[in-house]
């Protein structure tokens, strides 16, 4: 389920950091593509909710944007350089945050695949996005799965 979320959320961050608008036909679109009302309105949610603690965050985005991190020989073994590179675009998209890679990274370590594919870097991604800290920050919402009620 995460996956395709992921997906959107990197499309409009991409299309926000080109300063092209996020209007209507952005949304049929990403439905056209095949993407379900859900996995829309879940990644509109996310960024509805990042923008609003955006402004807290901002300085520290900024001096982390100045460094990289580089896998060791090991980590090299379990995730390629594709996956690599789509945490790094992620990242400078600012959809991730440096702890959030290294999180990423010791999910794909302890996963035992060699090497992760994209698939479960997906899942990892979003498993992070929408499940670690969802308490910590006050404002964040909270997703249900489909099958998940409220009493």
């Amino acid at each position: 389920m995460y996956e395709k979320i992921v997906e959107i959320i990197a499309f409009l961050m991409s299309e926000l950091n080109s300063n092209h608008s996020i209007s209507e036909t952005t949304f049929k679109d990403l439905s056209n593509q095949g993407y379900t009302d859900t996995e829309i309105s879940a990644a509109f949610g996310w960024l509805a909710d990042r923008s609003q603690i955006q402004e807290q965050l901002i300085e520290s985005i900024d001096a982390q944007k100045h460094s990289f991190r580089i896998l060791h020989e090991f980590e090299q073994m379990y995730i390629s350089p594709e996956v690599y590179g789509y945490f790094l675009q992620l990242f400078q998209l600012d959809v991730l945050t440096h702890d959030q890679i290294e999180t990423v990274i010791e999910r794909c370590l302890m996963s035992g695949m060699q090497p992760v594919d994209m698939n479960t870097a997906k899942f990892s991604v979003g498993s992070i996005l929408f499940n670690a800290g969802q308490y910590e920050v006050p404002s964040q919402r909270i997703f249900l799965n489909g099958t998940d009620t409220i009493h």
